[in-house]
């Protein structure tokens, strides 16, 4: 008897010890109360560059945001995007790459068909013969002869520009294409942009290669041209962790120099969390160099992180996302100018994930959200970076 009573006292103390903090308020913005921003002083410069571009001061402002499947899908960067282009305009096009030739399940970014064997290189294959940088994919040609086929879609507007982020091998990138005029600039050591400009717009673009030259793409963009606004450039990679985005980019320093972002976001550590065998002290380490080629390569570019999102997948939570999530704010706690918004810790911390599938912002997998959950997400990001500037402007 006295055992049941002991036991039947301490039910309600582990309910409350162990149910997330989720409400009502945590599904709408401007009623979510929670300081999800650490080190939101370190966005000053941010605020301040923004506020010229609105002025016409600047020209643009560009953001990098990195991250996996989460970023890959593009509906949580896309609200950002979306958010702030709205407010300061849409500047030139960012560099993306086309996932839905290696993807059917991926968002069709561009109007895009292949001939020819191409391969995909991912930074979850490890370090590969093919040199991988920023956008954590390529894709390369191993036929003699391929094309890439750009036809207009009835959305889209005819092709007047399309550019190609590309490795550079003996200075030369053998391509080919009729009525286009075609110029090759090497901006960095391994790393170049071919442009391909037409006199005519033309619904209808066929790009001819030969290996000769063993091209590796890492993204392209089409009808770019200088615009004040936004610039915003997502490089997503499925599956991927904070590991593999330190240690298989090779190129990840020297193409974040070509790019130059006025704020680079990082948003990794779901794929992390299920490694059971998560080495806690050498991914600190890594972090922490890894910040630090970033903080030399380019000084001026504000840092910040997002936490990995409460997850889980085929009905099991990963052990480690606590310690990723850890790991990452320990490494913004101690580094001043770096910034954190915690979206675990917003969604409603550890277990917060089944309240989110109740209400329908998830998809099937309980991994993955769907446009609805992307959508709320970005507008909780832009809530609290709204925020921030409003209390650094006091």
């Amino acid at each position: 008897m006295k055992f049941s009573l002991y036991f039947i006292l301490l039910i309600p103390f582990f309910t409350v010890a162990c149910s997330p903090q989720v409400t009502d308020e945590t599904f709408i913005p401007e009623k979510n109360e929670i300081d999800t921003l650490m080190h939101s002083y370190a966005l000053q410069d941010v605020y301040y560059q923004l506020d010229l571009l609105k002025e016409n001061k600047r020209n643009s402002f560009t953001v990098m945001h990195i991250g996996d499947s989460h970023i890959e899908i593009g509906q949580f960067s896309g609200e950002i995007k979306k958010q702030l282009s709205e407010e300061y305009g849409k500047g030139q096009v960012g560099w993306e790459f086309p996932y839905q030739l290696f993807n059917p399940q991926s968002m069709k970014v561009f109007p895009l068909e292949v001939k020819g064997n191409w391969k995909r290189a991912s930074i979850k294959q490890g370090k590969t013969s093919i040199p991988l940088g920023a956008t954590g994919l390529a894709f390369y040609l191993e036929d003699s002869l391929g094309e890439l086929h750009f036809k207009k879609r009835i959305k889209d507007d005819s092709f007047v520009k399309i550019e190609f982020l590309h490795y550079i091998n003996n200075d030369s990138f053998s391509l080919s294409c009729e009525n286009a005029k075609i110029n090759t600039q090497k901006v960095s050591p391994n790393t170049a942009i071919t442009t391909l400009t037409f006199d005519k717009p033309s619904d209808d673009i066929v790009v001819k290669f030969d290996n000769t030259s063993k091209p590796i793409i890492y993204a392209l963009r089409i009808n770019s041209n200088e615009a004040k606004g936004i610039t915003y450039h997502k490089f997503g990679v499925a599956g991927s962790t904070l590991d593999q985005f330190i240690n298989n980019t090779v190129l990840f320093q020297e193409q974040l120099s070509v790019i130059k972002p006025d704020l680079l976001i990082i948003s990794l550590g779901t794929n992390d969390s299920y490694i059971d065998s998560l080495n806690v002290p050498r991914i600190s380490r890594q972090l922490t160099s890894f910040v630090n080629e970033i903080h030399k390569t380019v000084p001026k570019t504000t840092l910040l992180f997002t936490t990995a999102p409460d997850t889980k997948y085929q009905n099991r939570r990963p052990q480690r996302i606590t310690e990723i999530n850890t790991i990452i704010r320990n490494q913004v706690q101690k580094d001043n100018s770096l910034i954190l918004w915690d979206l675990n810790r917003v969604m409603g911390g550890d277990n917060s994930m089944e309240a989110w599938c109740k209400r329908l912002y998830v998809n099937s997998d309980s991994l993955h959200f769907n446009p609805r959950g992307y959508k709320l997400q970005g507008q909780l990001f832009m809530q609290a970076f709204n925020k921030a500037k409003k209390i650094n402007r006091k």
